[in-house]
């Protein structure tokens, strides 16, 4: 039975008419699914009640909704709003390389930017440009920031991110430090950064003493990134990382986190561990063990925080969210506590999943794009969960960081890798999935059905080359050197991640060099 918990009338503010993708190696190399049967019969639609969807965040997995979600495909009766304080979405996976220079430096280059205005006019779905303030999960009603009048609908998706953990709390965080969020902040603020003055000839040999706060991968690769940019015109730049913990990438072996120090300390960056922040000053971080370190310049890249949202949505709404914060949904998307609640990206954790919810990364929010789709539509249409679709995000991915001087390392199956092909391919990565929300790559409307939705990804039309034999695999994946094609090491790790047999043979290989070398450095 279609599910009716508003009328029509209800769906009138503003004005609306009724039809108005970091990446992970293991998923499949053309990923294309056809969603159908959500649509009943032509003419049966003009006895449909109008449903209203509306999606709070234009994120990674939200900006897809939009490519798939459109005019042409939706059902007719089905109306669309994006809510979004931002008319454009910062593409976090290219921000470290825009900050290191490689990438048009303005704030607004839209080589980073997803423009929400143009994709939400070209699907035909309703674009509110304000904040969202509050949700009346009862009613289905949302409540914005500039506008007076609620919003109903019948379901809602979140798709928001996440804040900079303990900016806000933090005495002194937030006078004195940049934080990392939101993303197109940053951006803006670091360039609007005086790192020279321009009157001043001398002023490149004034010390600049940067400390980054947070050692994650966030804190490390703006800190290779800044450095790397900044230390061919300030000659006396120095950069510390603060970081809480006991080491650097925890989650990795000790041949990552080598090849990591290495590129560390060619940067001159120094790391202090157990370095839990109390507080800042204007000129000094003072440490919860009473030490202090001077910077001239503070980033604040402590790691991610739920967003204000989730909440206050949980304590005014009695939305479930985790004692974190971060709404709590079932593996298909949806709120354990509200059926006509969805969330996906940073501001989700995935309960009921054996291995836990995965870690706050870019590339699980742009798989959950299809999974969202699918069961979205399938709530509005009224088909129970057991046949929704289930999201099953991958225990590890491929994490690659920008470390300057046109290179990138890289880190997965325990291997490390380093060069400028991993920049290039981090590069084509990141190329290919914002060339989604080109216009002159949006489908042609007029050739696509209603209840089609081909939610093909960045990756469907990456070059499959011929397979390397997993001995001379191996020797690729560990080679710096300019001459490696980065389109066949991705080809590689494609491969590695979807063929076991495949994956272990080249691990032998990789293991037996790095033995092989070790012998060599000792004799």
């Amino acid at each position: 039975m279609r599910r009716r918990t508003r009328p029509s009338y209800r769906h009138h503010s503003f004005g609306w008419t009724a039809c108005n993708f970091l990446f992970l190696i293991n998923c499949p190399f053309f990923t294309q699914i056809i969603v159908q049967g959500f649509v009943m019969p032509q003419h049966h639609q003009h006895q449909q009640q109008q449903q209203h969807l509306i999606l709070v965040g234009g994120g990674h997995a939200h900006a897809q909704v939009l490519t798939w979600l459109h005019d042409a495909a939706r059902p007719a009766h089905l109306k669309v709003t994006l809510i979004d304080p931002q008319v454009a979405a910062t593409y976090s996976g290219m921000v470290p390389g825009c900050i290191g220079g490689y990438y048009d430096d303005s704030p607004d280059d839209d080589n980073t930017k997803i423009d929400l205005v143009a994709l939400t006019q070209w699907a035909g779905i309703e674009f509110v440009n304000d904040a969202v303030v509050d949700i009346d999960l009862e009613r289905q009603c949302v409540y914005l920031q500039e506008h007076p009048s609620p919003l109903y609908y019948d379901a809602i998706s979140l798709d928001v991110g996440s804040t900079t953990r303990g900016w806000t709390t933090t005495p002194g965080a937030r006078e004195y430090t940049i934080p990392t969020r939101p993303i197109d902040a940053l951006v803006r603020r670091l360039e609007d950064t005086r790192w020279t003055e321009d009157d001043d000839d001398n002023n490149n040999n004034k010390p600049v003493q940067l400390v980054v706060v947070g050692g994650g991968a966030a804190g490390i690769e703006l800190s290779m990134a800044i450095t790397s940019r900044w230390r061919h015109i300030l000659t006396n730049i120095q950069c510390t990382i603060l970081d809480a913990g006991q080491q650097l990438l925890p989650s990795e072996n000790e041949a990552c986190r080598q090849m990591l120090q290495t590129r560390l300390n060619e940067l001159n960056i120094t790391v202090r561990h157990d370095a839990a922040v109390a507080q800042v000053i204007n000129s000094h971080v003072v440490l919860q063990n009473g030490n202090t370190v001077p910077f001239t310049h503070c980033i604040w890249a402590a790691g991610a925080e739920a967003h204000p949202l989730s909440g206050h949505l949980q304590h005014q709404r009695g939305l479930a969210c985790t004692p974190e914060g971060w709404i709590a949904v079932h593996p298909t998307l949806q709120s354990t506590s509200h059926p006509a609640v969805f969330a996906a990206g940073d501001c989700a954790s995935i309960q009921g999943l054996s291995r836990g919810p995965p870690p706050k990364a870019g590339v699980y929010a742009v798989r959950a794009g299809p999974v969202l789709l699918q069961n979205v539509l399938q709530f509005l249409e009224g088909r129970p969960s057991k046949t929704w679709t289930v999201y099953e995000p991958q225990e590890d991915f491929l994490k690659l960081l920008v470390c300057g001087d046109n290179q990138a390392m890289g880190f997965r199956f325990g291997i490390p890798f380093r060069g400028k092909w991993v920049f290039e391919m981090k590069d084509a990565i990141d190329r290919n999935f914002m060339n989604l929300f080109a216009q002159e790559n949006l489908p042609d409307k007029s050739r696509i059905q209603r209840g089609q939705y081909n939610t093909q990804q960045y990756d469907a039309m990456v070059e499959e080359l011929t397979l390397l034999e997993p001995e001379e695999a191996a020797m690729l994946l560990q080679r710096s050197d300019d001459g490696v094609d980065f389109q066949q090491t991705w080809r590689v790790l494609r491969a590695m991640a979807g063929d076991t047999s495949y994956r272990e043979q080249v691990l032998h290989f990789v293991k037996q060099s790095t033995a092989s070398t070790v012998s060599h450095e000792i004799v």
